[in-house]
């Protein structure tokens, strides 16, 4: 079984800085699988051609898209119905009381939020994911962990990616069990 490499990063607050002193692991990754990479290795265990493959991929990521943007959560799951993956539409945005007073002319005099005064340009839309509870508990339970680096002054940092917009996540579930980040 392969094992999931990891560094650890030291963190030192400046001044001013909240936290304290402190260590933290970080996970390694060793490649990127692009669409044909992905595609060769689904034309290696079904039996169909790599060409054949690659459209298939293709239209899952133009489709992914296409019901995301009709407010579709779409969901990847392995054959037996576990739940890997799902990506959705999300939206943040608020109105306060506060907002409303500090533009009376926009409010028309109003001192209180109301329902109707969240309007779309103060939303914020992004995509979110869930990752299926199953499949990490699976991942955490079966997953050998190999340390490659004690230091951030040890290690390069890892290249940013241009696409990705939250690197980060979250934990905490929803009404279907997953992971949410």
């Amino acid at each position: 079984m392969a094992k999931n490499k990891y560094r650890v990063r030291e963190f030192t607050p400046k001044a001013g800085q909240a936290g304290s002193h402190s260590f933290f692991a970080e996970a390694v990754i060793d490649n990127e699988i692009t669409n044909n990479e992905l595609a060769k290795k689904i034309a290696a265990r079904t039996g169909i051609k790599a060409y054949e493959a690659q459209a298939v991929v293709a239209a899952i990521a133009d489709i992914t898209m296409e019901e995301v943007m009709e407010n579709n959560r779409i969901t990847l799951a392995t054959e037996d119905g576990t739940r890997m993956v799902s990506i959705y539409p999300k939206v943040t945005g608020s109105i306060t009381d506060k907002d409303v007073q500090d533009n009376p002319e926009k409010y028309e005099g109003k001192t209180a939020a109301e329902e109707q005064m969240l309007t779309p340009d103060r939303l914020t839309w992004a995509l979110g994911a869930t990752i299926g509870i199953k499949f990490s508990k699976k991942f955490a339970i079966d997953k050998q962990a190999e340390k490659v680096a004690y230091s951030a002054t040890q290690t390069p940092a890892a290249p940013a990616d241009d696409n990705q917009q939250d690197g980060g996540s979250q934990g905490g579930g929803d009404a279907n069990d997953d992971l949410e980040g």
